[in-house]
């Protein structure tokens, strides 16, 4: 193991503080352990920029606690930034020279680019940007837009601009008014005028949003819509809303940290002003931010290969799946592919993409009972850091990997996701396992797939072994039952002819 290297990466930002610890190992990046606090370094600069005592007094206890998280990680590169308080910051050597006694490497106190192309990279590491993306991170003090593709960000911007600063501004005290907050939404169309013409004529495919400001105002509209998806729509419920709470505190919300609900109204009111200014339809958010980019900048892990495939290979490594017999399984779901394109079912790339995923991935409960293998398997990819996948790909492969075998219950139907159509996808999975049974070493079986609502009827060759006690007739009136619970007939044939 003496090539195990840990890496350190830790944000200061001006809400606040994070670090992200991962294990670098023959090219691949794990994360270990993430560490959150709340420092709120924006709310201790006074007028003149200057850092309170207590500001002070609480980022460096902060660092303390970060510090004995990992002093005695061996072989460990550690890399510290910090932004817009710290830049703002008149006695930030003050702070600095705390924060090095109790904590001894160097803190780089970065510049708006530096930030952003971080936050960039973070983002291009957690997930595929394929096409030309803007990705809009709201930080404590700042906030900082980027256009890119790839790994290549185009045009960034760092604006004066922070649900923490608007806050203290704005909404002092936790009041929420309607005067208050249209303040905050000219403040921010203000800042945002400087750069809207040169991005809106650049143009973008895809909108990310990053980090807790985006990822608070997610959450809440999640519980009040049912979606992740943020719409300029909802962001007008939302702000209507938050008038009529009047105050932080009236905020009747239970999945979102209360410590967030003091910037919810800020930052409502950038993000109102993002779309306005910017012509935005929707916002998904991101879970990659600076914080991953200074970690991968960090590592010599490839940036060349699908961020989502490296993870996915991490796994099966870590929990010694059988990788031979996947691919079988994946070789059967290739051959129904390729009958399907020519049909009204036709995957998408992406359909297809999450079922080879789920293949790879469908066993790795094994190890931790075999009898329960599918609910343990969902277990791990619920709670595992699945860097690259983002929200529905990663609920998409959870269910087709806890309804693989046994019982189908779908819990819950990922957002924009139709049901019948996840049903599709588990009825494909399941049929390939099932022809992949025995683990024996022979090609796809040559199976015609015709699929509705109803029923999925599978034609097989008429050199297809059935008959044999515990093979693949039992294993197929097995299908046939758990598929009839869901009301879904499947219809066995060969040479034109039933199976009972």
């Amino acid at each position: 193991m003496n090539d195990v290297k840990h890496i350190v990466a830790i944000d200061l930002g001006s809400n606040s503080f994070h670090m992200v610890i991962a294990k670098e190992h023959q090219g691949q990046l794990t994360i270990v352990d993430r560490y959150k606090q709340r420092v709120r370094l924006a709310k201790g600069l006074d007028d003149n920029n200057v850092l309170s005592p207590q500001a002070i007094a609480r980022g460096i206890d902060c660092l303390k606690e970060f510090s004995q998280r990992f002093s005695r990680l061996p072989h460990s590169a550690v890399r510290i930034v910090a932004t817009h308080s710290l830049r703002k910051a008149t006695n930030r050597d003050e702070f600095i020279k705390a924060a090095f006694k109790v904590l001894p490497y160097p803190i780089e106190v970065i510049d708006g680019h530096t930030e952003a192309e971080l936050i960039y990279f973070g983002v291009a590491h957690t997930q595929p940007v394929r096409s030309r993306t803007l990705v809009i991170d709201i930080g404590g003090g700042s906030t900082e837009l980027i256009i890119g593709r790839h790994f290549e960000p185009s045009l960034k911007a760092s604006l004066d601009l922070g649900s923490g600063q608007l806050s203290k501004a704005f909404f002092n005290n936790g009041e929420i008014t309607r005067h208050g907050f249209n303040q905050a939404y000219d403040f921010a169309r203000i800042q945002l005028s400087a750069i809207a013409d040169r991005y809106r004529k650049y143009g973008w495919k895809t909108v990310l949003g990053t980090s807790g400001s985006i990822k608070a105002t997610q959450q809440v509209l999640k519980e009040l819509n049912g979606s992740t998806k943020i719409t300029r729509k909802r962001l007008t419920r939302l702000k209507k809303q938050l008038i009529n709470w009047s105050h932080v505190n009236h905020i009747p919300l239970s999945n979102i940290n209360p410590e967030k609900l003091d910037i919810l109204p800020s930052a409502v009111a950038i993000l109102l002003a993002c779309f306005d200014m910017l012509m935005i339809e929707e916002i998904d958010y991101c879970t990659g931010a600076l914080r991953e980019g200074v970690l991968y900048g960090l590592s010599q892990s490839r940036n060349d290969s699908d961020i989502r495939q490296r993870t996915v290979d991490s796994m099966i490594k870590l929990y010694h799946t059988d990788t031979s017999y996947s691919s079988r399984v994946i070789a059967q779901l290739l051959m129904f592919n390729q009958q399907l394109m020519a049909t009204e079912n036709q995957l998408t790339t992406e359909e297809f993409t999450c079922l080879t995923w789920a293949a790879q991935l469908h066993e790795i409960g094994l190890n931790i009972n075999a009898k329960k293998r599918q609910d343990h398997g969902a277990y791990i990819i619920r709670f595992s850091e699945m860097l690259g996948f983002n929200q529905q790909e990663r609920e998409i492969v959870e269910l087709l990997v806890k309804n693989h075998r046994g019982k189908i219950s779908l819990i819950y139907q990922p957002d924009g996701y139709l049901t019948s159509r996840l049903l599709f996808l588990i009825t494909l999975l399941r049929i390939a396992i099932v022809f992949s049974q025995g683990r024996l070493n022979r090609p796809a079986q040559p199976i015609k797939l015709n699929y509705n609502s109803k029923s999925q009827q599978i034609t097989l060759a008429s050199n297809t072994l059935l008959n044999q006690k515990g093979g693949l007739e039992e294993a197929l009136n097995n299908e046939q039952q758990r598929l009839q619970d869901i009301g879904l007939e499947l219809i066995v044939k060969q040479n034109s002819m039933a199976l009972a």
